[in-house]
């Protein structure tokens, strides 16, 4: 009796890190099963954001830079223009299974390459579920291991990106293309057309209405 009330009793634990980078402070959280949040913006509260994951439920967050040290790593490596294969166990616990359906097949989605919201929905057998794709990848739970920022519009335009909006999501795209701090130095019409180029020479074009 006495055993399972310790069993029971016992905290589930969240290992956490941050730290800054020029897109602004990263926040990457594990949980027991794997990594399972990352977060970044210039203006990120950590503790605010620690708080809101762990909710009323009894999860002991703990600072820890040697479990997440690889991820801190591949992390900047990636922001410098390198092609980082992000292999890591993920939590996806919370996400429905059309989600995590989703989430598994854009990460699969190569460096530097571009794919169309319709053409995730085609790959995962639901060709009309283009809106659905959207709405799931607004709420991508790791953004940049779970490379949501390299699906855009057939027509050229980015579409949303949740972790900055699409200054931050066309300086990703940059950044994998090798075109570091050009980011906002473009007009509207010629990023449009850059991004269709891109899109149409991978074979990603899709009649994306999300």
């Amino acid at each position: 009796m006495h055993g399972n009330d310790q069993t029971d009793s016992r905290l589930e634990m969240l290992r956490y890190v941050s730290f800054d980078s020029e897109l602004g402070c990263f926040l990457l959280v594990r949980s027991e099963q794997g990594l399972s949040s990352v977060m970044f913006s210039k203006e990120l509260d950590i503790d605010r954001e620690l708080s809101r994951i762990r909710g009323a439920t009894r999860i002991l967050a703990v600072e820890d830079r040697l479990h997440l040290r690889r991820v801190v790593d591949d992390i900047r490596s990636y922001l410098a223009g390198v092609s980082v294969d992000f292999d890591y166990e993920l939590d996806l616990s919370t996400q429905t299974e059309f989600s995590r359906t989703v989430l598994e097949t854009v990460r699969g989605i190569p460096f530097g390459t571009l794919r169309s919201y319709k053409w995730v929905a085609e790959e995962i057998g639901s060709p009309r579920a283009t809106r659905p794709v959207g709405q799931t990848l607004a709420r991508n739970p790791l953004p940049i291991v779970i490379p949501c920022h390299r699906v855009v519009n057939s027509d050229g335009s980015l579409g949303g990106y949740s972790s900055g909006g699409t200054d931050m999501k066309r300086r990703l795209i940059e950044i994998e293309n090798g075109q570091t701090g050009l980011a906002f130095q473009h007009s509207a019409e010629e990023g449009r057309r850059r991004i269709r180029f891109l899109l149409e020479s991978e074979g990603g074009e899709g009649d994306a209405t999300a």
